[in-house]
């Protein structure tokens, strides 16, 4: 584009020195707001698929690459469901080791979770575009009709306890059991009476904040943080879900929460323009980050 100003490969900070590692710029599709792009960081230990790979969403496919040839074509990409479902892109996703292989989470707009192998999905003929799912959550929306805007698994669950966060103010807490990958169809047997044994969701906390943009546990996975639609950030006891307090947005929504390595800060992004810093331990807002022109949809 004429007088279009080129990406800085190199720029400094308080931090440090940062040079450029790689810039795509082909295959690439119009910013949509309802489909932003969420990155996710896997590694694979042994095997033909050892390494680290790089799991993101864009429009209706979800693309595994190698994380050091981002430049390249991704390795695998993934569509869900036909161009019919309206709303049946991928909207989020976590990743977790576990000792059955069932390491990553997808989160959809039609409220669905899908449970499934990282490692499975490598390993399928190349070209193909179908996933192999291993159990589809809340399908036909049964336990939630909402927007499914966070996936986390639980710290120090061994990847076996995750959460799914909705639009409607809801966390579904899932817990994995025999039966839940047990059915041919990948559909849960949570299709079952939620008072049957082993059933899912486990449990359910319920939040009257205009609904979930965002959430991250804690590093030793006792609190979680949860940004929320009302301009909310609101911290939680894990696991009874108790209130421990929070903070509130300059002004619009929360959209996304992270937490300091040494769990002492925690960083928010919002409809402000700002990033703002909250201190645990003084229980108050200690800094905001300022300088940026459009709302603050990630930080890490």
């Amino acid at each position: 584009m004429a007088g279009h100003q080129a990406v800085k490969s190199q720029f400094k900070t308080a931090e440090g020195r940062y040079t450029l590692h790689s810039e795509k710029t082909t295959g690439l599709v119009p910013f949509a707001m309802r489909r932003t792009t969420r990155l996710t960081i896997a590694t694979l230990h042994s095997g033909e698929e050892e390494g680290m790979y790089v799991v993101y969403n864009v429009g209706d496919y979800l693309h595994v690459a190698p994380f050091d040839a981002t430049e390249k074509d991704p390795v695998c990409s993934l569509i869900f469901n036909p161009s019919a479902v309206r709303d049946g892109h991928p909207c989020c996703h976590a990743y977790c080791p576990a000792r059955d292989g069932l390491d990553l989470l997808v989160g959809f707009a039609n409220g669905e979770v899908v449970l499934m192998s990282l490692r499975a999905q490598l390993q399928a003929p190349p070209g193909g575009s179908r996933p192999t799912a291993a159990a589809t959550l809340n399908a036909d929306q049964m336990h939630d009709s909402s927007r499914c805007n966070a996936v986390l698994w639980v710290p120090r669950s061994n990847g076996s306890q995750f959460l799914a966060c909705h639009a409607s103010g809801s966390i579904l807490v899932y817990k994995k059991n025999p039966g839940m990958t047990g059915e041919s169809s990948g559909k849960l047997l949570s299709h079952l009476s939620s008072k049957s044994t082993g059933s899912n969701p486990s449990s359910t906390i319920s939040l009257a904040c205009g609904g979930i943009n965002d959430a991250a546990f804690c590093p030793d996975g006792s609190r979680l943080a949860v940004a929320c639609r009302d301009g909310s950030v609101r911290l939680l006891e894990w696991p009874s879900g108790a209130s421990l307090g929070g903070y509130q947005s300059y002004y619009g929504a929360a959209l996304c929460v992270c937490w300091s390595p040494d769990a002492a800060l925690l960083a928010s992004g919002c409809e402000d323009d700002l990033v703002t810093v909250y201190s645990i331990a003084d229980r108050q807002v200690v800094a905001f980050g300022e300088g940026h022109c459009s709302w603050v949809s990630r930080v890490a």
